[in-house]
């Protein structure tokens, strides 16, 4: 019966032995000195301004952790191959009807020493679906020194239980990794139980806040999407306003290696 069920639903979950997909080319052989990383739920590119609004970002970007983004099927998208990024997709899920998969998806300039996807202990309920952390690692100058970043889109309408329980996959990822890190993506913190559950762990880790936010009327003015980091130094950071192909906001912040 319940097997039945889920063969009506309009998602089917992406085997994991299978969800990890690498596209593009990278143009660059090292992060600079200074690199920029941009944070964005791209809301699975439901509008048509999505591709534009992507290309805008990625001319100013080095890292682009995205949440919520699409693969176009075994095909890569055209701007996959002519980006100048490699793209590692940790697809969360397909979409029977639409030949699109879903999932975390990060771009570099620079080669991925390594990626992993980590899912989420719990599923949301309803369609029965876990979420994503993408972990991927890149060469710093500094000798012996790899960035490792982890991009995440947090499980939703579930317990401060199961949210905690996926956090503590987040710990546990950075907590094994020596150098500098970045944590970055949509948290879901839209209330203060949550907030305070990944404010805990944040701490644990030594990571700081990037400073900015973009809070949404759709949202209903809570703030959702972070950037944390350790190892680095904060040049700048901001909230992309004039992208409009999703209820989030990207966040662009500019970071310098140390030394």
């Amino acid at each position: 019966m319940i097997r039945s069920l889920r063969s009506r639903l309009p998602v089917r979950v992406i085997p994991e032995d299978s969800a990890v997909r690498v596209l593009g080319e990278p143009g660059h052989t090292s992060l600079g000195k200074r690199f920029t990383l941009i944070s964005w739920n791209m809301s699975k590119a439901r509008k048509r301004s999505w591709l534009d609004d992507l290309k805008l970002l990625a001319t100013d970007a080095d890292i682009l952790a995205l949440q919520e983004a699409i693969l176009h099927g075994d095909r890569p998208h055209t701007f996959h191959l002519s980006s100048g990024f490699v793209w590692v997709m940790g697809q969360s899920f397909a979409h029977r009807w639409r030949g699109t998969t879903s999932g975390v998806k990060t771009g570099s300039r620079v080669p991925a020493i390594s990626q992993r996807m980590i899912r989420s202990r719990d599923q949301e309920p309803l369609l029965r679906l876990p979420k994503t952390i993408l972990a991927t690692e890149y060469a710093l100058k500094r000798p012996k020194a790899n960035l490792l970043v982890l991009n995440i889109h947090a499980i939703n309408f579930v317990s401060a239980r199961k949210f905690s329980r996926q956090i503590a996959q987040i710990k546990e990822a950075v907590g094994l990794h020596v150098g500098p890190a970045i944590v970055a993506g949509d948290f879901n913190t839209w209330n203060p139980r949550r907030r305070s559950i990944l404010r805990a762990a944040v701490k644990d880790l030594q990571l700081s806040r990037v400073p900015v936010a973009a809070p949404q009327w759709r949202h209903l003015n809570q703030v959702l999407d972070h950037v944390f980091y350790r190892g680095l130094e904060l040049v700048n950071a901001w909230a992309v306003l004039n992208v409009k192909s999703s209820d989030h906001i990207p966040l662009q912040v500019e970071f310098e290696q140390p030394g």
